[in-house]
């Protein structure tokens, strides 16, 4: 139903231009990353404007459906589409996106020393010289199919995706592994992402001295040193500050619902 008096261009530039709460509560990024991104995808010719809706619009409509899980009706309304325009886009970005995956998350520098460890000299030098980053996981609620949603169901009692991601420690990530139910446990992700999905396993050591690893999550595996050291206490605290720095900006929004 189209009853607005503002197209969904106009809808779109509307909320670009205002203010930066309101941007980031509905694409979950600033308006000028925003920006920076739908110059990319259009100066590549990798999303097209049409008569009806331009780059910015196409854009800003995936964003806001995989950010507020909004139904295609709900967005489909606000923007002024209809619900098989809205669908059809969704799924055009969403494989344009997909495509750039491996430059948006590339394997760490095995080559170099990590520049937080060699900042703290004396508190994780020379133990973690060899140290490329930390893995974690997260559950993100999500709507599965109903013949199979009890695999979804994870040990909080609601719908997840289990995901995994490595991430080096200037908070950029290295790797990621989405679709695994709510139920998998963590070391089994580990374990098919070593085998099946190309995660990123350090070469052979730069130096008899120096081991190249990452920092796991105590859920993933604890054959790692001694909890008692305080330099492994050191790094597991070092572990969930990353983790919570990637996490708590997303659960903070208004439409995120902790279990």
């Amino acid at each position: 139903m189209h009853d607005s008096m503002l197209t969904g261009s106009m809808r779109v530039e509307e909320i670009l231009n205002g203010h930066e709460d309101v941007i980031q509560s509905m694409i979950s990024m600033k308006s000028s990353t925003f920006r920076l991104l739908s110059n990319l995808l259009g100066g590549r010719g990798l999303l097209r404007s049409t008569n009806h809706m331009n780059v910015n619009d196409q854009l800003f409509i995936f964003l806001a459906i995989c950010s507020q899980g909004a139904s295609n009706r709900h967005v489909s309304y606000l923007f002024q589409h209809s619900p098989e325009t809205t669908s059809r886009w969704f799924f055009r970005v969403l494989k344009v996106i997909c495509a750039l995956k491996d430059e948006f998350t590339r394997p760490p520098d095995y080559t170099t020393v990590q520049s937080l460890i060699i900042e703290h000299e004396g508190k994780y030098r020379p133990w973690f010289d060899g140290c490329i980053g930390a893995i974690d996981g997260t559950h993100v609620p999500c709507v599965p199919r109903h013949e199979n949603a009890d695999g979804w169901i994870n040990r909080k009692g609601f719908h997840s995706q289990n995901i995994l991601t490595a991430c080096s420690f200037d908070m950029k990530f290295t790797y990621m592994l989405a679709g695994y139910e709510g139920s998998c446990h963590d070391a089994r992700m580990l374990d098919e992402a070593i085998a099946y999905h190309g995660f990123p396993i350090p070469p052979p050591s730069r130096s008899d001295d120096v081991n190249d690893d990452y920092v796991l999550d105590e859920g993933i595996d604890d054959t790692g040193p001694s909890t008692g050291t305080d330099q492994h206490g050191s790094m597991n605290q070092l572990r969930e500050r990353m983790a919570d720095a990637m996490w708590q900006r997303y659960q903070s929004y208004p439409w995120y619902r902790a279990t």
